[in-house]
């Protein structure tokens, strides 16, 4: 039976989190495990029903449930790690866009009263930013006005270094604002990383869907054998029970394979 902890990665999961239906992999990965096969593997794995259906005729179900199960853990243990690297790309981005707009808008304040304090409006008024100015400019513009604040700081560190020394403005600003301004463009800058990592998941997605897709279209024909004792009859309804998409409100279709979009 799959873990509580790894149904919730799963399910929760950057990768997995709703969008438009068919929009892509995210939706169809959410869609087909927790509907289609989260129920499914845990009707397998109750013993209630075990022993109206394990060994028993037609026994190719008990060889295909054995292999219907190490299916299901290996595709949500995929989803799982994108979910984990995934998620610490979008931890790290925002550590380092949460150091960038604190610094900027620290020196940026500093440096905007000393413009103001000799008459120099004009170049206050480019770099006077509110903490939440800062934090609502986009990726691009945030670097861009990091950058304009780096340039004027060092300009003015050349000319008045030891009046800017009395607001506590130093070179080590500069050097540091540069610094956090060049790890958050790093971080942003190859949006190629991004969709390779899409592609190598749909192209690994599917192979795996097809091949649990056509193990539960064999499941669904032997399963109504069942029927003939009291016992496989009520484990018969439960198996149609787990197949039906819930959030759908349908039953699954004979070759329940997604179609995953081209990345």
């Amino acid at each position: 039976m799959l873990k509580p902890e790894m149904l919730k990665l799963a399910t929760q999961s950057t990768l997995c989190s709703p969008v438009k239906t068919g929009s892509n992999s995210a939706e169809l990965v959410r869609r087909f495990i927790s509907t289609r096969l989260y129920p499914t593997d845990h009707l397998i794995d109750t013993a209630e029903h075990e022993a109206a259906w394990k060994d028993q005729k037609p026994t190719a179900f008990t060889t295909r449930a054995a292999q219907f199960r190490p299916l299901v853990h290996a595709l949500t243990d995929l989803v799982s790690g994108q979910q984990t690297a995934t998620t610490g790309y979008a931890e790290t981005k925002e550590r380092e866009e949460q150091e960038l707009e604190s610094l900027a808008h620290e020196i940026g304040q500093t440096l905007a009263d000393w413009y103001e304090e000799n008459g120099r409006e004009g170049d206050s008024a480019q770099i006077d930013l509110s903490l939440t100015a800062w934090q609502r400019l986009r990726d691009t513009e945030l670097i861009a006005k990091a950058r304009l604040l780096h340039r004027k700081l060092t300009e003015a560190l050349a000319d008045n270094a030891a009046a800017l020394a009395d607001y506590d403005l130093t070179p080590a600003d500069a050097t540091l604002l540069a610094k956090e301004t060049a790890d958050f463009e790093q971080i942003t800058a190859d949006p190629s990383a991004a969709i390779s990592r899409r592609r190598a998941l749909t192209v690994t997605l599917r192979p795996r869907f097809a091949a649990i897709g056509q193990l539960l279209k064999k499941m669904d024909r032997l399963v109504l054998r069942f029927r003939r004792t009291e016992p496989g009859a009520a484990f018969a309804g439960a198996w149609s029970a787990s197949r039906i998409i819930r959030d759908l409100g349908g039953s699954a279709p004979a070759e329940p394979v997604p179609v995953i979009p081209a990345a």
